[in-house]
């Protein structure tokens, strides 16, 4: 009797600790959590379509990528997985540079994936939906308008705090959606899509965080309906300052 009054007091205990830890990977979208009003959050996931524990992260940045309002994510693909049975079809080297980056920054000693970056100071697995809840509802980036005018791209830099470093100016261009069948490697014989892959990673400039207005050529893409976004960030990487999309 009293072993089975033992086992009743812990059934509860148990399905609590059985629930928080289902919550970490499979929060349905609503769990993703509400990002700043005032202007959008930056969400980077560095991925591979060789790596066998991506595909959850994936997911959620499609989840997160839907809410376009506020967040402005996209996945940069790393080279440094091509060389197991599987070359990534969307792999750049200025993505594993840029995560490169991002690990000295950080004070890190080395990348991995699936990582992901928010707002350009905060990293973790990227597939940790309760992480990925808590730290896009911390700090929003000032707003960048982007239009498009003809082949090019019009940006209005809003005014930044006074005291603010001087800005590297990142226009990427990315691929909104990409489905891949993978015949080898990690995930062989799997079907994977992705969301917003970075096509092209480019420094068009230097801003001092002045009200501006600025005009770059449009990246040159094959890619039906390609997506823009330009990045703001204090000597090129860490914590982003300002950011826009098309």
């Amino acid at each position: 009797m009293g072993f089975m009054r033992s086992k009743l007091l812990f059934l509860p205990f148990l399905i609590a600790i059985v629930g928080l830890s289902m919550m970490g990977e499979k929060a349905p979208v609503q769990m993703v959590g509400s990002a700043k009003a005032d202007g959008p959050v930056v969400v980077e996931l560095f991925t591979s379509q060789s790596c066998s524990s991506c595909p959850p992260a994936d997911k959620l940045l499609g989840e997160l990528a839907a809410r376009d309002i506020d967040i402005i994510a996209f996945s940069c693909h790393v080279t440094y997985w091509d060389h197991l049975n599987w070359r990534d079809t969307m792999s750049l080297k200025a993505c594993t540079n840029r995560q490169r980056a991002y690990a000295g920054f950080m004070g890190k000693r080395q990348v991995y994936t699936p990582q992901m970056v928010v707002n350009g100071e905060h990293e973790f697995v990227g597939s940790n939906r309760a992480e990925t809840a808590r730290t896009i509802s911390t700090r929003a980036v000032a707003p960048i308008q982007l239009t498009l005018s003809g082949e090019d791209l019009a940006a209005a830099l809003p005014a930044l705090p006074p005291g603010t470093p001087k800005q590297t100016l990142w226009l990427l261009s990315y691929k909104p959606s990409h489905t891949q069948d993978i015949p080898s490697g990690e995930n062989r014989g799997r079907t994977i899509s992705y969301t917003n892959s970075v096509l092209t990673l480019d420094q068009v400039g230097v801003w001092d965080g002045q009200a501006d207005q600025r005009t770059f050529k449009k990246p040159q893409s094959s890619v039906p309906d390609t997506g823009y976004a330009l990045i703001a960030q204090p000597q090129g990487f860490g914590t982003v300052s300002a950011a826009g999309k098309l």
